[in-house]
């Protein structure tokens, strides 16, 4: 059995905890608490600051397994993003999803909702999207480290059925679990299952 510091366990929840405020700011935006361009200033950057500086620490603190498992959860969240969206386009495209959640993201972030996307909205949209891989590929790494990859799927499969259930998509009207367009369920579940799949086979 593998022993944990107790300064790895204090680093690890305090990592955990930063890494899950970003994914969780657009459910909260939607659900109508704030605004998400509010919460990208007073909550979503300061998170990042306590991620980045944990994992500082955990560095000058010589907790290398911990450091590990940030460095290559998150670059493997970063990868199998682009997973992600391979599957998520083509869904787009072929008229399975009913928008670009990037980009609304974007107009949320850049409070240009009623005027829609720019440049900038796009690349505020795109780097949030990016930094929730990151956070996703760090949580697990950090909590299961390497496991079979049925783990990393399973994880894919818990995504997917938190984000049908999720406010945003009840704000974008397709119905119970994203029902309407039909074929959206099944876009959604094969989109984080093509980000779980690098996960299980790049987390150390």
């Amino acid at each position: 059995m593998v022993r944990i510091s107790v300064k790895e366990l204090l680093l690890s929840g305090v990592a955990l905890a930063a890494a899950g405020v970003a994914p969780n700011l657009f459910w909260i935006a939607q659900a109508g608490v704030a605004k998400l361009s509010t919460l990208a200033v007073w909550v979503l950057i300061p998170s990042a600051v306590v991620l980045l500086g944990v994992l500082g620490l955990a560095a000058v603190l010589r907790e290398r397994r911990l450091v590990n498992r940030m460095l290559a959860g998150g670059l493997a969240g970063g990868l199998a993003t682009i997973g992600l969206e391979i599957v998520r386009i083509t869904g787009f495209h072929l008229g399975q999803m009913p928008g670009s959640m990037p980009q609304l993201a974007g107009v949320l972030l850049t409070d240009r909702f009623m005027l829609g996307p720019s440049l900038w909205s796009n690349i505020a949209g795109w780097s949030y999207h990016y930094w929730n891989g990151i956070s996703f590929g760090l949580i697990f790494a950090v909590v299961f480290g390497r496991k079979p990859l049925w783990v990393a799927l399973g994880f894919g499969v818990f995504m997917a059925v938190g984000f049908l259930v999720s406010p945003p998509v009840t704000a974008l009207g397709v119905g119970f679990l994203g029902a309407n367009p039909p074929r959206m369920p099944g876009t959604r579940v094969l989109a984080p299952l093509a980000f779980a799949a690098p996960l299980g086979l790049l987390t150390p």
